[in-house]
Order: structure tokens, then C-alpha cells, then sequence
């Protein structure tokens, strides 16, 4: 599920309409329309923080993520992120499936962390 498609389902799960999530996230009509039909593709950090805050959900919600009950395997893992896994491991505060989901999910300026420093 898109970003565009999260936001929609969460803002009808709500109740908003289209024009009363836009007034409380202090965006244009337009531009949330354009979000959820997929036409802004990348919104920027404060966009989402801005939408999160009138849905009343976290950013992370708004973030594409693997299926649930798709636990990643450590094989599986981006190289900084299986490092970063395995560095949290050794400080004993280990990553939970969900955490690991969610760091996957993570996209900056288009892209995902490469190295341990970015996640």
C-alpha cells in the first residue's frame, strides 16, 4: 500500500473529509488529492509530520512496510542494517521483528540507509 493510499484509508477510518484533513494539516486540497491518488509521490518529512498530526497517528503509520508476519530474516538484511542489528545485539538491546520492519520501511530524500551511521 502507497503512502497516498495510507493516508486515504486512515482519513476515511476518521471520518475527514479530503477538505477537513487538508484545513487541519495546514495543507492545500489540491495537494493532499494529489497525494493520495499517487500524483505527489515524494512528500517531504514535514508534509508527513503535518498529516500524522491530524490523523493522530505516527509518522511510521504513513510508511510503506512489509506485510505483517513477514519477520525479515537476518540474511535478507541490507548490510548497514544487519550491522546495526547485530551492534544493538551486542549492547543487549536487541531489534524486534517490528522494529526491523519499520527500519526497512524508512526512505530519505527518495532512498534508503546504505550504512550502520544512516540507520
Amino acid at each position: 500500500m502507497s503512502i497516498g493510499e495510507r493516508i486515504r484509508s486512515l482519513r476515511q477510518e476518521r471520518g475527514f473529509s479530503l477538505t477537513q484533513l487538508a484545513a487541519q494539516a495546514g495543507l492545500s486540497k489540491g495537494y493532499l488529492w494529489s497525494l493520495e491518488r499517487g500524483g505527489a509521490t515524494r512528500p517531504s518529512v514535514v508534509v508527513l509530520e503535518q498529516i500524522a498530526r491530524a490523523l493522530g497517528v505516527p509518522v511510521g503509520d504513513l510508511l510503506e512496510s512489509p506485510p505483517i508476519g513477514d519477520e525479515p530474516r537476518a540474511e535478507d538484511l541490507p548490510a548497514g542494517l544487519r550491522e546495526f542489528a547485530e551492534e544493538r545485539e551486542r549492547d543487549g538491546q536487541p531489534l524486534s521483528a517490528e522494529d526491523l520492519q519499520m527500519l526497512l520501511a524508512i526512505r530519505y530524500r527518495g532512498r534508503r540507509p546504505r550504512t550502520r551511521e544512516d540507520f
